[in-house]
């Protein structure tokens, strides 16, 4: 009997070894299923607390654009409580879910910025999907306003404008390649000042974030 059951054991482990493997494969998302984030922009919002912007890249499924003409974007906006429900809510009513993994900027409006960002800040860095290496810029104008504007004439992909925009900091010594990661660090020390790109649709200056901390 001991055997018996020694046998039914073994069989069962087996079982397991074989199956879990593959346990994962049926949580695969196509990635025709999500729609790939390339930029968020934070406002004061004027019926809630903040007004989310939300930059998409959108596939050329036609075939029809040459080398030479600019990736087409989707921008759309919504109020919300927090950056969390602004992403559940924009998830409600599109048709594909939202994937933060290519977020290459956060811009929030100097207005917003001047209220305190630690709260924001928290939020963004417990997401597992935006990376710590995502560029952090301070608007003059309304978040919203600056990623609409964007326009990169040298430039086929915003998604790409947005990653070396920030890198000109290695030979014009005007601006700060300012990462989210090390923003929050250094917004979390009390040893160092954190700051940011401070931008305009065509000009960039460094802007310290001397009022707020932790």
């Amino acid at each position: 009997m001991t055997k018996k059951y020694i046998k039914y054991i073994i069989i069962l482990v087996l079982m397991l070894v074989i199956f879990i493997p593959f346990n994962g494969s049926y949580r695969v998302q196509s990635i025709d299923d999500l729609a790939y984030l390339v930029a968020i922009g934070i406002d004061v919002g004027e019926t809630n607390e903040l007004k989310v912007t939300f930059e998409f890249t959108m596939p050329n499924s036609s075939g029809e654009s040459t080398s030479s003409e600019i990736a087409p974007t989707i921008v759309n906006s919504i109020e919300a409580s927090s950056l969390d429900s602004a992403i559940n809510l924009m998830n409600t009513y599109m048709s594909k879910e939202i994937n933060l993994s290519h977020c290459k900027a956060i811009v929030l409006s100097e207005t917003f910025a001047s209220t305190g960002v630690s709260k924001l800040l928290y939020s963004i860095i417990n997401k597992v999907q935006i990376r710590p290496d995502s560029y952090i810029i301070i608007s003059k104008c309304n978040a919203e306003d600056f990623i609409q504007n964007i326009h990169p004439s040298l430039e086929n992909l915003v998604a790409k404008y947005y990653e070396i925009v920030p890198i000109s900091s290695k030979y014009t010594g005007y601006t700060v390649n300012a990462k989210i990661g090390d923003f929050f660090n250094q917004l979390s020390s009390q040893t160092s000042e954190p700051v940011a790109m401070l931008r305009r649709y065509r000009r960039l200056f460094i802007w310290t974030y001397r009022s707020f901390r932790l």
